[in-house]
């Protein structure tokens, strides 16, 4: 049987699923692609933050899958909600790719990072690293980009910015790996849950889909790691509105998270660290949630859901 593998039409997309094609026919596997445009791939001119991230860049897929149109698709996990619709599994995650945020300068820019001039001018469309920018440096000007990451580096290159701010991973995957100028250090801004990972969804009735996923491209170390981060947002019930990051790495046999809540203006921000056995990763994810909440994080969460 030849399995549809659904995917979205832009190039980072199509490379996340041409890859796991790859591999999935490299094990004898057939296997053809069907692209499907979701919302978050028809509304570019609206912040994230503003319409909100249920399900933006995946609800067409998951659709697709229920009705059986699809057998898999592949996602950036850190795009996944959380909680996914009654009927689908993440049946694999996918080996890590590097998981930081990196500076993309301006091509008339030559400096690094501790080089940005009083008032320099950076573009995300991400409320976690405008919140983790600003709590590094209060006197930048974050404003908002929205699009592909061809589109956002070519607004880049027409602007008066000084740089912009994208995943590491996304760019070395395109090709782009020349356009970073600096990996930002975990200090200054921890990654998107999950940034740098790819899972792959199947309906959970499919059971012999998700078993031949599993066995071809899971990596359990990266899903020890993906399965903390998410479920200390899971327990904080964040998202793109809300600016939270994590990351989760084995250190020594043990896992560890690092997790941070901060405020949209940078004036707040609550961090932390717990470690634990690999097989307690969502328990460890959870433990962090509730203790960063105790610890000032709820304050921050409530006048930010109070704001919007």
């Amino acid at each position: 049987m030849t399995l549809v593998l659904g995917t979205r039409g832009s190039a980072l997309a199509l490379w996340q699923a041409q890859y796991v094609k790859a591999r999935l026919e490299a094990a004898g596997q057939d296997v053809v692609l069907q692209t499907i445009t979701t919302q978050g791939d028809r509304i570019l001119d609206v912040p994230l933050a503003k319409i909100g991230d249920k399900g933006l860049f995946t609800k067409e897929l998951d659709l697709a899958l229920l009705d059986g149109r699809i057998h898999l698709a592949v996602h950036s996990l850190k795009d996944l909600p959380t909680k996914l619709p009654d009927g689908l599994v993440i049946a694999a995650v996918l080996e890590r790719a590097a998981p930081w945020d990196a500076f993309v300068a301006h091509p008339s820019f030559e400096g690094m990072l501790h080089e940005l001039p009083e008032g320099a001018v950076l573009a995300t469309s991400s409320l976690r690293r405008q919140a983790q920018l600003l709590a590094w440096r209060p006197d930048l000007n974050i404003v908002s980009v929205r699009g592909n990451v061809d589109t956002r580096l070519r607004k880049l290159d027409a602007s008066d910015w000084q740089g912009m701010v994208l995943a590491e991973a996304g760019l070395v995957r395109l090709g782009l790996a020349e356009r970073i100028r600096q990996r930002f250090p975990a200090e200054v801004m921890l990654p998107a849950v999950s940034q740098g990972a790819l899972g792959v969804v199947c309906a959970e009735k499919d059971t012999a889909t998700r078993q031949l996923v599993r066995e071809v491209l899971h990596h359990a170390r990266s899903a020890a790691a993906v399965v903390a981060e998410r479920a200390f947002l899971r327990r904080l019930e964040g998202g793109c509105q809300v600016p939270i990051g994590a990351y989760a790495r084995i250190e020594s046999e043990a896992l560890v998270l690092d997790g941070v809540i901060a405020a949209v203006d940078g004036k707040q921000q609550v961090r932390g660290q717990e470690q634990g056995p690999v097989d307690e990763a969502e328990a460890l994810g959870t433990a962090l949630a509730e203790r960063l909440h105790r610890e000032g994080g709820e304050q921050i969460l409530h006048a930010i859901r109070h704001a919007s």
